[in-house]
């Protein structure tokens, strides 16, 4: 039965379904071009009169790959050169921006950082734009936008050609909901408690049980704290090391439901527009076509004003929670900074002259080309006073960037991630080869230069090609994906199902909690997921994707000689990659064992520069420096 937006058919009333379907029929017969990323919608549209010769314009992967479909990749207009092009024009964008807004007098480094960080969040709405073509703000067009279960970043299903085509007269949006919907977040449950600790480790026993105890104990014991909105694994290590050297740790958050309607800026908008609308009209006029200019225009006004009031709600917020305390020397340790609540913590602690501090989520800087050469202005350390590193590259990498804020130190690697290397019980019930598939979608206009389908042709092709093929049995698991792309299954399990020697983990379970059940590991792109893999000590072998996420040259050269690279545009790329996987799996441990020295190497250079004590070696850090 169909679902549609609940104001206008019911899923769960046959009787009130048949009533309205009576009173509020759709007739969508007169529409030819239609934008719209569900195949469960489209059935229902095609059941309410549109034709199935109309054009559906999409970029949902699952809706391209049906062929009965008349269809049309909006996304197209992006070539791999297009898209270069576009993402190298970002960091100096980004730039410029935070030049001009630090040269309006009375405007404070973190305002300038926060509307450079909005720029670069926006281009995610130039690339949407610049897919539509100058009929689609004339011409009759339907939009059909989907509702259903999403993640905690809310409804990204679906892009937003309302906006941009609302002032087309011929231009009409019909909502479908979906029905039987279903989605999962990442999660622990059906992991084993022994699990769960063997990768926590001891130091997160510690954090826990300090963090619970120390709460109810008064405030006069401690002289030092260390504030924590929220974690990560080295962020727990270094807290736990300092709670058993005395110091308190204090969890903080916010209290309450917050809104910006009735937040007034205090900043200069005005001003502000002044500096930077003539370097954004240039960005979005080299983009996107001439009927698209001025309304891209208005929504990133509107765009930029939201981000500054939530950027000022939240400060007026954390301003009540984190307040100066003479009596008690305080730190802040914070992960994922870059977001506009850890943006406001940092201009909160600024101003009450404490230290903020943070680490990074997993290896992904000093690997990643993308990361380098288009997201510095997302980096920890252009908002942090203080920056703990894995390695040395991190720390050079970061310390060099246009935006850097703090001060470096190399710790190294949480233990959570040494300690990989020493679980290597092997489940012989499962397969003893794992494909770790980092396909996610929505990340054309950053860190891929291909579209949503290009990628998942080439995921299919890998699929096809090669581990369907091979002599082995494969488990081929999937992104923990949190957050929906697309209301539709990816199309590419399809071919997971279908081949005879790959079996499908689609359960949202972390790749860490799965390492002791595997020999070898299959991956790709430069993520933080590669870091989990290759601690574990065993084989991995690596794709290099050209075009989505690429390993930087330097760090290649070196995983080239400590694991097994393939580059994914080298002659025979599908072949010579069957062929190796093919061997005996003895085999490829024994080609492994061959690159140890290297490899050793490697992983002081890209993932850990000590072999442990990293919360220990960051915690006397703090200790001497910080909280003296």
């Amino acid at each position: 039965m169909e679902c549609l937006e609940k104001s206008r058919l019911s899923c769960y009333d046959p009787k009130l379904l048949i009533t309205e379907i009576m009173t509020k029929s759709i007739d969508l017969s007169i529409y030819n071009e239609v934008f719209c990323d569900s195949l469960e919608a489209l059935e229902w549209a095609y059941k309410n009169g549109l034709s199935k010769s109309s054009t559906i314009k999409t970029s949902s992967p699952a809706v391209l790959w049906d062929k009965k479909i008349n269809t049309h990749n909006i996304e197209s207009r992006w070539s791999i050169k297009e898209l270069e092009k576009f993402q190298g024009g970002i960091q100096g964008l980004t730039k410029d921006i935070f030049d001009a807004i630090l040269s309006i007098n009375g405007v404070d480094r973190e305002i300038a950082l926060a509307i450079s960080k909005s720029v670069y969040r926006f281009q995610r709405i130039i690339y949407k734009a610049a897919c539509l073509d100058e009929s689609d703000f004339t011409d009759r067009r339907l939009f059909i936008y989907v509702d259903g279960k999403t993640g905690p970043s809310g409804n990204m299903m679906n892009s937003p050609w309302d906006k941009f085509l609302s002032n087309n007269p011929f231009f009409k949006m019909e909502r479908y909901t979906l029905c039987n919907d279903k989605w999962s977040f990442l999660t622990t449950q059906n992991v084993p408690g022994w699990r769960r600790f063997e990768v926590a480790g001891f130091e997160t026993i510690v954090y826990r049980l300090a963090e619970k105890f120390m709460d109810k104990l008064p405030d006069w014991m401690f002289t030092k704290e260390i504030l924590m909105p929220n974690e990560n694994e080295l962020n727990i290590e270094i807290a736990a090391s300092l709670a058993l050297r005395g110091v308190k740790i204090v969890k903080v958050k916010l209290k309450g439901s917050h809104s910006i309607e009735n937040i007034d800026l205090h900043t200069n908008i005005a001003l502000i527009y002044k500096e930077i609308l003539p370097i954004i009209i240039r960005r979005i006029e080299q983009w996107v076509t001439p009927s698209a200019v001025e309304v891209t225009i208005s929504l990133f006004k509107s765009y930029l004003e939201n981000q500054l009031k939530q950027f000022e709600l939240m400060s007026n917020e954390w301003g009540k929670v984190i307040v100066k305390n003479d009596k008690v020397k305080r730190i802040v340790l914070l992960n994922a900074p870059g977001k506009i609540s850890g943006q406001a913590i940092s201009y909160v602690c600024n101003k009450n002259n404490i230290p903020v501090m943070s680490s990074p989520h997993g290896v992904t800087v000093e690997i990643s080309k993308v990361h380098n050469n288009v997201m510095q202005v997302l980096f920890a350390n252009s908002v942090t006073k203080v920056m703990f590193s894995n390695n040395h590259k991190t720390a050079s990498i970061a310390n060099n960037t246009y935006f850097n804020n703090a001060k470096h130190y190399v710790v190294g690697a949480p233990s959570r991630l040494i300690r990989g290397r020493f679980q290597q019980r092997i489940d012989k019930s499962s397969p003893q080869i794992v494909y770790v598939s980092t396909n996610l979608y929505h990340m054309g206009y950053y860190i891929s230069t291909t579209t949503d389908y290009g990628n998942a042709k080439a995921e299919q092709k890998i699929i096809t090609d090669v581990l369907s093929k091979l002599p082995h049995k494969v488990c081929y698991k999937t992104y923990p994906e949190d957050n929906r792309r697309y209301a539709d299954p990816d199309p590419v399990l399809n071919s997971v199902k279908s081949a005879d020697n790959i079996e499908l983990f689609s359960d949202k379970v972390d790749m860490r909690y799965l390492i002791h059940k595997y020999r070898v590991f299959v991956t790709t792109c430069a993520t933080s997921t590669l870091g989990w893999v290759v601690m574990s000590g065993k084989p991995v072998i690596f794709i290099d994707k050209k075009n989505n996420s690429p390993l930087t040259n330097d760090a290649h050269i070196s995983m080239s000689k400590g694991i097994f690279v393939f580059d994914d545009d080298g002659y025979n790329f599908h072949k010579n990659l069957r062929d190796f996987i093919s061997q005996p799996i003895s085999e490829i441990e024994r080609l492994w064992k061959e690159k140890e020295n290297n490899r050793k190497k490697m992983i002081r250079d890209y993932f850990s520069a000590y072999k442990g004590g990293a919360g220990k070696r960051a915690s006397e850090i703090i200790l001497k420096e910080y909280l003296s």
